[in-house]
């Protein structure tokens, strides 16, 4: 087996700095290209296939894309395939807090990627893996799709093996084994739901009840866990992550257009850490600058309060049993949606 260590070079030309990941498929190194004289990302896929390898490198080096990581360089290293792309800032996965992010936010990375599924699609290669930890901020603050350890080319079909995080897994990968493009949309609605939420739709953690829990759909309705994401986006995301894969969008730049569609938006509202004896709150930016927060008690209250003064919005605040305090809050974002 290959062996790494910082100060190793490998194939050559790369000097092996820090190691920045691990996962199922190998490590990511940040390294020095002597050839370019500049950093980049080292993946090491030590359970690639390198009798795939050849022809999957000449796919990945010309996904050239404002809207996917650059990939340098992708070849073997001995017997263990090997991509360099380009180094990124960050990871979304990192980026976003574990309360979720503002919709608009989350609907723009998504978009993003996924016109660059669009065109990894397009020359015949499945990510199979689109996951928030996969999709990337460059230094210049774009987002990129990015990762492409787990991709693979399609057969005759539009298919192959079933791969990635079992997380993120469409549910006809049960049935064969196999999947297509589909999967790899269900992947993006189920990335989209999880920046949305701060949470994965199925977080079981024993792989048995994961697999069932994904099959059956059994997940949290999205606008339970973020009431700030309008009806019309819960439905976008229903629609790509729905059980049947003909049911979802056709393609990439489908689920794109559908998103791009969507309401304007009037107000901003971003998840924020809870204010002391809150347990969830929320900025609105907007015509007025508010926040948005649930009391913690018996009792909970929605408070709607100035940002600036504290003052508390009369008309929106409402006390709540638990058991109604999303619906409730549901409705304060509506109210606030309309202006």
């Amino acid at each position: 087996m290959l062996s790494t260590s910082p100060g190793g070079v490998l194939a050559g030309r790369y000097e092996l700095r820090e190691k920045i990941g691990q996962g199922g498929y190998g490590e990511v190194w940040r390294a020095w290209d002597r050839n370019r004289s500049h950093e980049v990302a080292l993946k090491l896929l030590f359970r690639g296939r390198p009798t795939e390898a050849w022809l999957e490198a000449s796919l990945l080096t010309q996904l050239k894309s404002p809207y996917i990581l650059e990939v340098n360089n992708a070849d073997l290293i001995v017997d263990v395939p090997f991509l360099d792309t380009a180094l990124a800032k960050d990871s979304l996965d990192r980026v976003c807090a574990s309360h979720g992010v503002e919709p608009h936010f989350g609907v723009e990375s998504i978009r993003r990627a996924l016109r660059g599924l669009a065109l990894c699609h397009s020359r015949g290669l499945l990510h199979r893996d689109v996951k928030p930890a996969n999709i990337f901020v460059r230094a210049n603050n774009d987002i990129v799709l990015g990762d492409f350890g787990a991709a693979a080319l399609m057969d005759s079909r539009g298919t192959a093996e079933a791969a990635g995080d079992p997380r993120v897994r469409a549910p006809e990968a049960y049935l064969d084994g196999r999947q297509g493009a589909a999967a790899d949309i269900y992947g993006a609605a189920v990335s989209l739901f999880a920046l949305l939420t701060g949470r994965w739709p199925f977080d079981q953690v024993m792989q048995a009840a994961l697999d069932v829990a994904i099959q059956a759909g059994a997940r949290p309705a999205l606008r339970d866990l973020a009431p700030h994401a309008s009806l019309a986006l819960s439905r976008v995301v229903d629609q790509g992550m729905h059980l049947d894969p003909s049911r979802r969008f056709s393609n990439a730049a489908e689920f794109d257009s559908a998103l791009g569609k969507l309401p304007p938006r009037i107000n901003r509202f971003t998840p924020i850490a809870a204010h002391p004896n809150h347990l969830r709150c929320w900025r609105v930016d907007g015509k007025s600058d508010l926040h948005v927060c649930v009391e913690a008690g018996d009792t909970q209250h929605v408070e709607v309060t100035h940002a600036g003064s504290g003052r508390r919005v009369g008309r929106l605040c409402v006390p709540c049993a638990p058991s109604e305090t999303a619906a409730t809050l549901r409705k304060t974002f509506d109210n606030l949606r309309k202006g």
